[in-house]
């Protein structure tokens, strides 16, 4: 058994080298880049390896690490560490042993225990029950929203399906019965059924108490969050929001599950309420408001480089806009990025939702009608070395043609700030972006076209159906105004999600350097700020996010 063991260990050696020197020869300039990240991040960690945590038997979490990215590697591992201190078992799940930079920065952080999704693979049997249930599944008939709403196993697999679709594509539309889209959808659905049943396999084995990740969807990572949801796996997902030096945890619950997880669970919310709105708090929000656009947040400016804030003469003159009437802004989103997650559309998608609002917005010459095309549209595709035309531009084009006078774009490159919009607008109109939470905090009345973080929240105009939408579009300008009472609701759910919701770090710091275009695997990093377990122990922002994560009752971290 030893020398199997041996050889085994050589083998992997031999391959582990070979997956190096090839990227080092392929992608030299990046390999060095990182491994003088790693090597920096191993010796200021030192003194977390030499740490020796007691751990607790029924204390076991997962933390997802199935990627290359190096400031994801870090943010994970420092959850994992919170978690550690406390007496969790870590257990890495990444791709497989060959995933080197998953293992190295996270026994940099004196983590060791590994094990990989490839070793859940399925028998040949068992993939061809998967190819056999797909064919069964496909020979009953698929529209667009049967998939989106297929489920398997408890697990819902179409919205993941079209969605990794949207993404890799930039598309967020498909016609089902496009044979090239069948085709995928055909290779696809047998593979995501897998996921489903290798999902089940690994939480039965390993039994984890929790999971940790930060992407929670598409074709791998959805069906597993369902499945562990399932089988009673508390579930936390941790992203950023728009501040860097921040994270937002989330608890995914089957009830939390289609929110975003930058929200406010309704239960929540209602714990928020029942504490008084102080004066204090009314100025911190109207400061935040300043800070989210002035460019105090990398993460929040590169939506808005070179803009500049224009008064209301100056931006009807530049827009063109008639000063008789009032302003409607359509807030539109980005139609391929991730829209099948969250809540209930009134549409089929982003792209009938543009494409209907905007024939009503051209319907209805009573207001000026802005259309804000999502400036994440610019670095997104730059950072992807994507330089076709925007999917915006062709619908208007193709589906439209020309716009009336009443109707104009303002496009991804704007030099206006949005900050500047918002003073303008009398009413806002979107799905659920984040314009929904902001806007009514203006007293704008804001309607959306589906559900997710905000909806019945009560400060903004929600629809039902697609029908009760476009007739509200039709008569904007008749609708009622923002009562006092929506307003400060609107802001009461603001200011707890701007100050309560983000989890500060002080142990550990963002630091961001993109490039103009293109990438590089340091244009987002995390640095260890502290140098001690004492100051760890001291700063207790990983006691107080580790402290949270064990109350399986609470969805949404919130701050004291």
């Amino acid at each position: 058994m030893p020398r199997i063991v041996s050889l085994y260990l050589q083998k992997l050696l031999c391959i582990i080298w070979v997956v190096d020197l090839y990227r080092l020869i392929r992608y030299p300039k990046a390999q060095f880049i990182v491994w003088k990240d790693f090597w920096k991040t191993w010796n200021e960690s030192s003194f977390i390896r030499r740490e020796k945590f007691p751990t607790i038997k029924d204390k076991v979490a997962i933390m997802i690490a199935m990627t290359d990215s190096v400031y994801e590697l870090k943010l994970t591992a420092m959850a994992a560490l919170g978690l550690w201190m406390r007496g969790w078992h870590i257990i890495v799940l990444t791709n497989s042993p060959y995933n080197v930079w998953s293992h190295r920065y996270f026994k940099a952080f004196g983590m060791n225990y590994f094990i990989y999704w490839d070793n859940f693979d399925l028998t040949p049997q068992e993939r061809k029950h998967c190819r056999e249930e797909a064919t069964t599944i496909l020979s009953q008939g698929i529209t667009f929203q049967s998939l989106k709403s297929l489920t398997y196993r408890n697990c819902r697999i179409g919205s993941q399906i079209l969605s990794a679709f949207s993404r890799a594509f930039k598309q967020g539309a498909f016609d089902i019965k496009d044979p090239l889209v069948k085709e995928r959808i055909q290779k696809m659905l047998p593979k995501v059924i897998e996921v489903v049943y290798r999902s089940e396999r690994l939480i039965e084995q390993w039994k984890p108490n929790m999971v940790v990740l930060i992407e929670a969807n598409y074709e791998v990572m959805g069906p597993f969050v369902d499945m562990a949801n399932h089988k009673g796996v508390s579930v936390v997902q941790m992203v950023q929001p728009y501040r860097d030096d921040a994270m937002i945890f989330k608890r995914l619950t089957p009830q939390s599950r289609r929110y975003h997880p930058v929200s406010i669970s309704p239960s929540t919310f209602t714990e928020i309420l029942q504490s008084p709105w102080t004066a204090e708090q009314e100025a911190d929000l109207q400061e935040e408001f300043i800070r989210r656009y002035n460019g105090k947040w990398f993460l929040q400016s590169r939506n808005q480089p070179n803009v500049h804030k224009r008064d209301r003469l100056e931006l009807f003159a530049q827009l063109n806009l008639d000063p008789t009437k009032n302003v409607a802004i359509v807030f539109s989103h980005l139609l391929w990025d991730a829209n099948l997650f969250y809540g209930e559309d009134l549409f089929e998608d982003y792209v009938d939702w543009f494409i209907e609002t905007v024939r009503a917005a051209c319907g209805n010459p009573g207001v000026n009608w802005i259309l804000k095309l999502h400036p994440a549209n610019i670095w997104k595709r730059r950072r992807d070395g994507d330089q076709s035309e925007l999917t915006e531009e062709i619908l208007l084009r193709e589906k439209i043609g020309p716009l009336p006078n009443h109707v104009k774009v303002v496009y991804p490159n704007t030099d206006i700030s949005t900050f500047s919009l918002f003073e303008i607008a009398d009413y806002g109109v979107t799905v659920r972006g984040t314009v929904g939470i902001e806007l009514p905090c203006f007293g704008v009345l804001t309607l959306t076209a589906g559900t997710g973080r905000y909806s019945g929240m009560r400060f903004t105009n929600d629809s039902t159906t697609k029908m009760e939408y476009l007739k509200k579009l039709s008569n904007i300008q008749n609708l009622r105004e923002m009562s006092p009472e929506q307003i400060l609701l609107a802001k009461r759910y603001a200011h707890a999600l701007f100050f309560r919701r983000p989890w500060v770090m002080r142990s550990f710091k963002s630091v961001f350097q993109y490039l103009p275009r293109g990438a590089h695997p340091l244009d987002h990093n995390l640095l260890l700020r502290a140098s001690s377990m004492q100051e760890i122990t001291k700063n207790g922002d990983l006691e107080k996010w580790a402290t949270w994560a064990e109350d399986k009752g609470k969805v949404d971290y919130l701050d004291a």
